[in-house]
């Protein structure tokens, strides 16, 4: 009888631990809402997509791709330069060439157009027969050939080509620079070649409507953009 009853003592402690685990599985306490991952989920994905927001607009911000590269540009920027000798600043804003691969910062005077494949106008709005035409070079032009046939060019405004110092800047440290003089207008070529961009500048001024320094100060934005793949 001693041994029957401690026999069904053990049974009743064991069936009384079995019923406690059974409880503490079932308790709703323990129970994980339904959807609770999925909203943590969505939450951190959220505030993920919030902080690359941030980050690409800082990255515009100052002119990088997020990378570390000089692709992403500002809309505008501040521009110092000179019309007939008087010093001015204004916004200028960044326009991209629709005909050739490029963009450039254009003061609001002055609007940015293609004339014919691979070669645009930046004219002065007042007047469009104050312009410069931008055109983009190849890496391997004939630099020898281009400035005998800019020479030829200029030749038909006037026979004195007056070869002309580049200006102080560092886009056009190595800069061939012509020009001719005739019938009041004055005609300008700047041959440009740097690391990334070789490019040809031709310049039409008047006597009475020199805006030279504006254009030079418009074309040195000028950058190629990336070849889209």
């Amino acid at each position: 009888m001693k041994n029957l009853a401690k026999f069904m003592l053990m049974m009743g402690v064991i069936a009384a631990i079995l019923a406690g685990c059974g409880t503490a599985q079932d308790d709703p306490g323990n129970v994980a809402e339904p959807g609770q991952n999925e909203e943590e989920t969505a939450s951190e994905g959220q505030g993920g997509q919030e902080q690359r927001e941030e980050e690409e607009e800082e990255s515009s911000e100052d002119g990088t791709d997020g990378e570390g590269n000089s692709e992403i540009r500002i809309l505008e920027q501040n521009m110092t330069y000179s019309v007939e000798g008087e010093m001015k600043e204004d916004t200028a804003f960044l326009k991209h060439s629709d005909n050739q691969n490029y963009s450039m910062y254009v003061l609001p005077a002055y609007e940015l157009t293609a004339e014919e494949p691979n070669k645009d106008v930046l004219y002065l709005t007042e007047n469009d027969q104050v312009f410069m035409r931008i055109e983009l070079l190849p890496d391997d032009a004939d630099w020898d050939m281009l400035e005998e046939n800019t020479k030829a060019q200029l030749g038909a405004v006037s026979e004195n080509v007056q070869t002309s110092k580049a200006p102080s800047d560092d886009f056009y440290k190595d800069a061939s620079v012509m020009s001719a003089e005739g019938n009041g207008e004055k005609v300008s070529a700047y041959l440009v070649k740097n690391d990334n961009l070789s490019l040809k500048l031709t310049l039409f001024n008047k006597e009475d409507a020199d805006h030279e320094d504006a254009f030079l100060q418009m074309a040195k934005t000028i950058m190629k953009e990336k070849t889209q793949e």
